[in-house]
């Protein structure tokens, strides 16, 4: 119930959340060269003690295809099933988002001397995460960290075409304070950005700790079946050009009906099933001989360099499997230094969309068996069950939807426990 909805969802056993957004939105047939958008959606949580923050605070501005961003906006990469999948690996959803300046081209862009055949969408954004405390160097703390992102993405195939394929990568990295961190290097905080940004390395080392996936998928369709197949393969501390784990990654298939005609005296229609198998088991690279014996072992989401490892406000601003040390079971090795005691994984996943009558329904089932990390293995392997069924209705009484949930988590990694919630969502447009 807590995963991938931005940070949004509090710990507390009861509480009442608000959600509240006002946004002006781009005119899609507007023929206007430029054109802005802005968003706010504040967060009023109240539990034992009351805690407000905005998920989004931001403007942009779009000129023909491309957009300049400035402010926070909640923030999904790589291909994947953004609705009903796991999560993407590097960034899913699943903490908070934080403020930053971004240029991209938000949709796939044609190259008119392909005839439409090849199309590119692409993203360069630098934000802020705030201070961090430093597990190895010569300061305990640093007061400014920072987020890197670049992603590149290419499609073969025109919107329209039955069959289309996917490819390309992202990067990111959290860096920041290097000059405080090894004062040795007699590093500037210009000269680490363009480390950050080109690749290069000091000394044999990655500046701050990086992560990304190099994607491929393909879209086709078989009668009024839409398939969507993906892979997500993580590169690591600059294993991207040296990568020896093929088998760590997501993969993921979608089916979706499209074109259905929906009849109200039906009792089952089917609209979107998911799968997908993510595998954190492997984590070794190859790097240069003279490079640090700790990144022979990935340890993804965590940091040798920073105790936040991969997460913003204590959340994994990854996938939502890997948790921080005190969301697991107490009964389990960790280690207090590092964000998440639990990244050898292997998880199981499937879900299902469907109505009854004129009730939208959503089914959610994950296995996973955990094995913590490498640095501190648990002894057996953990099992973990987690279940989800929501069910969402219009109701002209209240000019709105009421939603409804059931969630619980069975096995040994997590506490075992089970939530209930429901809730009211409506939406209108302002003239």
């Amino acid at each position: 119930m807590r995963a991938r909805q931005n940070g949004t969802i509090p710990t507390a056993n009861h509480f009442v959340s608000g959600q509240w957004g006002l946004y002006k939105i781009y005119h899609p047939h507007n023929p206007r060269l430029f054109q802005w958008t802005a968003g706010a959606e504040l967060i009023t949580n109240y539990a034992k003690k009351g805690d407000v923050f905005f998920t989004d605070l931001y403007i942009a501005g779009k000129l023909g295809g491309f957009e300049l961003l400035a402010g926070q906006k909640k923030n999904i990469v790589s291909l994947i099933d953004s609705s009903l999948g796991t999560g993407s690996l590097s960034l899913s959803g699943n903490a908070r988002p934080f403020p930053r300046i971004q240029i991209s081209t938000p949709e796939f862009q044609p190259l008119n001397f392909t005839d439409g055949f090849v199309s590119v969408k692409g993203a360069l954004s630098e934000g802020m995460l705030g201070a961090s405390n430093i597990y190895f160097g010569s300061a305990s703390a640093v007061p400014n960290t920072y987020f890197h992102h670049k992603q590149l993405y290419f499609r073969l195939g025109k919107y329209s075409d039955p069959l289309k394929v996917y490819f390309g990568m992202n990067h990111q990295a959290v860096w920041g304070g290097e000059n405080q961190i090894a004062p040795i290097l007699n590093t500037t905080s210009l000269k680490s950005y363009w480390n950050v940004l080109t690749g290069k390395s000091i000394n044999h080392r990655k500046v701050g700790s990086n992560f990304g996936t190099t994607d491929l998928a393909i879209d086709f369709r078989v009668k009024n079946l839409k398939f969507f197949v993906y892979r997500n393969n993580i590169h690591e501390n600059s294993s991207l050009f040296k990568i020896i784990n093929f088998s760590d990654g997501l993969n993921g298939v979608t089916v979706r009906k499209e074109n259905q005609r929906v009849k109200e005296k039906y009792f089952f229609i089917f609209n979107s099933i998911n799968f997908e198998y993510l595998s954190l088991n492997n984590q070794k690279n190859q790097f240069h001989p003279q490079e640090l014996v700790v990144n022979k072992i990935a340890d993804y989401y965590n940091s040798y360099l920073y105790t936040r490892g991969w997460s913003n406000y204590g959340l994994s601003m990854g996938t939502p499997f890997v948790l921080a040390n005190n969301q697991t079971n107490e009964n389990l090795p960790e280690r207090t230094n590092q964000f998440t005691n639990n990244n050898r994984i292997q998880v199981f996943h499937t879900a299902l969309k469907w109505k009854m009558y004129k009730t939208e329904l959503t089914f959610k089932g994950t296995y996973s068996t955990s094995s913590g990390t490498y640095l501190l293995p648990f002894s057996t392997a953990v099992n973990q069950l987690s279940l989800f069924i929501g069910a969402e209705q219009q109701l002209r009484i209240i000019k709105g939807k009421i939603t409804a949930g059931i969630a619980s988590d069975i096995g040994k990694l997590y506490p075992n426990s089970m939530a209930l919630f429901i809730g009211v969502r409506k939406s209108a447009f302002l003239n």
